[in-house]
């Protein structure tokens, strides 16, 4: 993640500077702050393939509490509750409901990632047919 913000930073300063906002709504010329993500997540959905309303935040939300829960923390799988806090709760009660089974994973990682190359597995041929469509433009 540092990497990619890294880069996304140093593209928004070259383009004009740096408002107080990490990511501002570009409409307009004032900076402002984006209230609602649905009609940008659905513009992804369809790009990739997928209906309007198939990508919401409540879904990157659980891939990130899932990730985390497989990620160390000093070498040690990381604690419920540290994942929780994060996630802005106040207790783990809703991580190790949801979440519960993810400590018998035997797979652990530094930290979370998201990068393609981790799950080239998993996504098959999926992987071919976005690369084809992000190709295409649609």
């Amino acid at each position: 993640l540092e990497v990619i913000l890294r880069a996304y930073l140093l593209e928004r300063e070259r383009a004009g500077g740096l408002g107080s906002l990490l990511f501002p709504s570009i409409r307009g010329e004032e900076e402002k702050m984006i209230c609602d993500l649905r009609k940008a997540l659905d513009a992804i959905a369809k790009r990739a393939g997928w209906q309007a309303g198939d990508i919401r935040l409540t879904m990157l939300r659980h891939s990130y509490c899932a990730a985390r829960l497989q990620s160390l923390d000093a070498g040690a799988p990381v604690a419920p509750w540290t994942v929780a806090r994060e996630l802005g709760h106040s207790s783990t009660e809703m991580v190790e409901r949801i979440y519960g089974h993810l400590g018998q994973v035997r797979h652990r990682a530094e930290g979370v990632s998201y990068r393609i190359e981790d799950h080239r597995d998993a996504l098959g041929d999926r992987i071919g047919e976005l690369a084809h469509v992000s190709a295409d433009g649609a």
